[in-house]
């Protein structure tokens, strides 16, 4: 079988690496939902104006930072981050129906709907489709016609399970399950099967101020037993205004 070339967030998903999730029992901005979904953050329900997350890992050491801002139409206009775990640097910029920027200095690009949600990413490897439900998440990632993420969520519209496929075999999934998604959207339990390496769980145990901002979470990885974890312990901090 021909070997599937994947853009590398992706390929960190199937190797088991991305563990963000968060329920829809709130109103969340359907871009802002599904980059975080492709880009590991804590997304933030409202009329988000702009947003700051930054993580750290046991010893104090950044390990995250990412800044974004939206226009009062809800589409996204900047968005800057540095992802240490998956040695990762994003800068882009709307121009028009795109998101343009740079990853680790090579040209990035999504390509964005009326709506300014996400319809296409082009990178150096390649060109990838998203498919979005009717609510407006993230359902699949094509390549051509070839699936290679395909997420899930149940009848409150949460992200219940991601299933990442290479070759068109199942390579990695996450199921996930919330202990209170309604006054808790971005607390979570994740369940990590892979082909390729050891799974693990992830849980992300929250503050939240009154507009369910979570403020500060801790992020607790465990890998199996015997195993190392495939990414560290976090603290994360966000900050989000709004209009």
């Amino acid at each position: 079988m021909a070997k599937v070339k994947i853009s590398p967030y992706l390929l960190a998903g199937a190797l088991g690496l991305a563990a963000t999730a968060a329920s829809a029992q709130q109103a969340y901005n359907p871009v802002l939902l599904n980059l975080s979904t492709l880009m590991d953050f804590n997304p933030v329900v409202g009329h988000v104006k702009s947003l700051n997350t930054s993580a750290v890992n046991d010893k104090g050491e950044a390990v995250y930072q990412l800044s974004m801002t939206l226009s009062a139409d809800g589409c996204v206009q900047t968005l800057n981050s540095t992802d240490k775990v998956n040695r990762m640097q994003t800068v882009l910029v709307k121009e028009g129906n795109t998101l343009k920027g740079t990853q680790n200095g090579k040209p990035l690009s999504f390509t964005l709907d009326s709506k300014c949600n996400l319809l296409s990413r082009d990178d150096s490897a390649g060109h990838l489709d998203f498919v979005t439900n009717a609510q407006g998440q993230l359902k699949s990632v094509m390549l051509g016609e070839q699936k290679i993420v395909d997420h899930f969520y149940d009848a409150e519209g949460n992200l219940i399970k991601a299933e990442f496929y290479a070759s068109g075999m199942l390579a990695s999934s996450n199921s996930v399950a919330y202990p209170d998604s309604a006054n808790k959207p971005v607390d979570y339990t994740l369940v990590n099967q892979s082909a390729y390496q050891p799974g693990f769980r992830a849980t992300n145990a929250c503050q939240y101020d009154k507009q369910h901002v979570p403020t500060l979470c801790h992020v607790t990885v465990t890998p199996e037993k015997g195993q190392p974890a495939p990414m560290p312990n976090m603290t994360v901090t966000t900050q989000a205004s709004f209009y």
